[in-house]
């Protein structure tokens, strides 16, 4: 450092900057390097295909052509074969491995291998991560050396064009079709109509409740105005494709019951439309507790207890957050919780809520009165003492005395137990609902066991009477559970009755809701919660990926149509809309 004349504070951030710098260059370098080689091998591989012949005939006089790379098998033509017997001839979700899709090329015109995009659409999909959280969960894979990772858009771009592609997909024509369909709404003035499908042969092997990979889409269609004449049109295209449904299972919303009357009327006058048995329940649920004046004091009082006391030591009892939409349909939460509370009350022990016991001075008094002055005066001392629990409490006091448990009734024990009076002054107002709630979980038990009877046996004519037989008796019941249950099983009668005899078909829509429920969770990372291009996902939700699957779809759909479609059924984004709108005027632009 002597030879060096200028001061060493200025020296050390020359060194450093020259350090920096260098590092830079290293980097840059190597990234150089890197896409060098990726050029280097795609264009070997160019060499080898055009030498081999791909490309036409080649020049004499060279030296002679090297064998050309195998190229990937073409794809399948799109086939009618039924989404069943596809799914058994190619390796389904779960058995391939990492190290046989490593080993899989990439579809015809695309970088990434198979490997990256079969994880990417599944995680999506099915994970129901976002797309940028897709990229991240790649970055600690095993990939091949030189190998990067998509950007969240390219795992978007993907997902599109496979969604679209089973869109597309030719659908088996036949004739025992039973549909399933219902609305999602979004933020804007869009509506989702998803049709659903399940030949009626299938059933029994998904024991009457199909789960996703039984269920095909047969279209979803947008529209921003919905009535009885557009669902009737089209439940006739997706008809005219598919055959003729023997049935079709919906939640009676106004528009879908009238565009399914519409639609038998013109088309399929032997249709048997039924109502779905869990939105049929919640209907008569309301009807029940819809116009009671006590069950409502008692969500209302469940609501400002969960306001007043959600950041106490008191949060871990609250009751569930009460829905807004769908509230009949989950009757159920409010009512269990009660329950839980009161048999916590019950049992006496409110040591979880880490409140200590304290021999105050009126439980002293209390006691002194109870058992006597001389016997209670070798107590004084512990006025004021806490315990941490019940059994050291009880360990002190009966060391100091000659007193019996027995001699301790429920009064001293609720001056004593902190824990009991905090619970106590947050619910009390629970303990006079214990006859109203008895009543309120009777009439769950019972609707309870008509929904899973019929969605595990499937509707038929005989169904009613198996119900009547496996129910609580009319006499063990309380007069207004066992009017309500009278009123249910005769619905449960009429809907029996549309269907042919010796005939069991579907009764719920659950597995409708269930994919509702799925998109929902994933386009809630939207910017704004429209409907856009995710419903693209909503029939890769319901198919078991694989990797023949993929290459077809990328190799047949292209950016392009996923583009064209978006046109056609969407339009101009509501986020393209807002940027256009809230977009900083530039300079010299005059505002009006």
């Amino acid at each position: 450092m002597d030879q060096f004349k200028s001061p060493a504070s200025r020296l050390a951030r020359l060194f450093r900057a020259s350090r920096d710098a260098w590092k830079a260059k290293a980097l840059d370098k190597q990234r150089r390097l890197r896409a060098a080689q990726v050029r280097i091998r795609d264009l070997e591989k160019s060499r080898a295909y055009w030498k081999g012949g791909g490309g036409g005939g080649g020049g004499g006089g060279g030296p002679a052509p090297r064998p050309a790379e195998p190229s990937p098998p073409p794809a399948p033509a799109p086939s009618a074969t039924p989404p069943s017997e596809e799914r058994s001839e190619t390796p389904t979700r779960g058995t391939e491995q990492p190290s046989a899709l490593l080993a899989l090329p990439a579809p015809a015109g695309h970088h990434y291998g198979l490997m990256v995009m079969y994880l990417s659409i599944d995680w999506l999909c099915r994970g129901l991560l976002s797309s940028r959280g897709v990229s991240r969960i790649l970055e600690p894979l095993a990939l091949p050396v030189g190998t990067t990772l998509p950007a969240h858009t390219t795992v978007l771009n993907w997902t599109y064009r496979c969604g679209l592609a089973l869109l597309k997909r030719p659908v088996e024509r036949r004739s025992d079709w039973i549909f399933i369909i219902d609305h999602t709404v979004a933020l804007g003035t869009s509506k989702c109509l998803l049709v659903l499908g399940i030949p009626a042969a299938h059933l029994s092997d998904t024991g009457y409740s199909p789960a996703h990979e039984a269920m095909t889409v047969l279209a979803v269609e947008l529209t921003t105005h919905s009535d009885g004449a557009w669902v009737a049109e089209v439940l006739w295209q997706v008809a005219q494709r598919t055959g003729v449904p023997v049935q079709i299972v919906a939640d009676h919303g106004s528009d879908l019951r009238k565009g399914i009357r519409l639609f038998q009327q013109a088309h399929a006058p032997q249709c048997v439309e039924t109502y779905d048995i869990s939105h049929r329940v919640a209907t008569l649920l309301k009807a029940e507790l819809g116009q009671d004046a006590r069950y409502q004091a008692f969500l209302t009082q469940c609501s400002r207890t969960r306001t007043a006391y959600q950041q106490t030591d008191l949060a871990f009892l609250l009751p569930p957050r009460q829905r807004t939409k769908a509230r009949f349909m989950h009757v159920s939460e409010q009512v269990q919780w009660a329950e839980q509370m009161l048999a916590y009350a019950d049992r006496g022990d409110f040591s979880a809520i880490g409140r200590p016991y304290v021999f105050s001075a009126r439980a002293w008094w209390h006691l002194r009165w109870h058992i006597g002055a001389p016997r209670a005066q070798a107590l004084s001392a512990l006025i004021g003492h806490q315990h941490t629990d019940q059994a050291v409490f009880c360990q002190t006091l009966f060391a100091r005395s000659d007193l019996r448990p027995e001699e301790l009734d429920e009064t001293f024990w609720s001056l004593v137990d902190t824990g009991r009076a905090r619970f106590m002054e947050a619910f009390a107002w629970l303990l006079p609902e214990r006859e109203s709630l008895r009543v309120y979980a009777q009439l769950l038990e019972q609707s309870n066991q008509v929904q899973k009877a019929l969605k595990k046996q499937g509707l038929s004519r005989d169904v009613a009477e198996r119900l009547t037989k496996t129910l609580a008796p009319s006499a063990t019941l309380n007069p207004r559970v066992a009017a309500f249950t009278t009123t249910l099983l005769e619905h449960v009668r009429q809907e029996a009755a549309k269907l042919p005899a010796g005939k069991t078909w579907l009764a719920s829509s659950d597995s409708i809701e269930s994919v509702f429920g799925s998109y929902k969770r994933l386009a809630e990372r939207s910017p704004l919660k429209e409907m856009g291009k995710l419903v693209l996902t909503l029939p890769l939700m319901l198919t078991k990926l694989t990797t023949s699957m993929i290459r077809e779809a990328l190799e047949s759909v292209h950016t392009q149509d996923v583009e064209q479609w978006a046109r056609e059924h969407l339009g101009v984004s509501l986020l393209a809309k807002r940027r256009r709108a809230l977009k900083a005027p530039t300079m010299g632009t005059e505002t009006a």
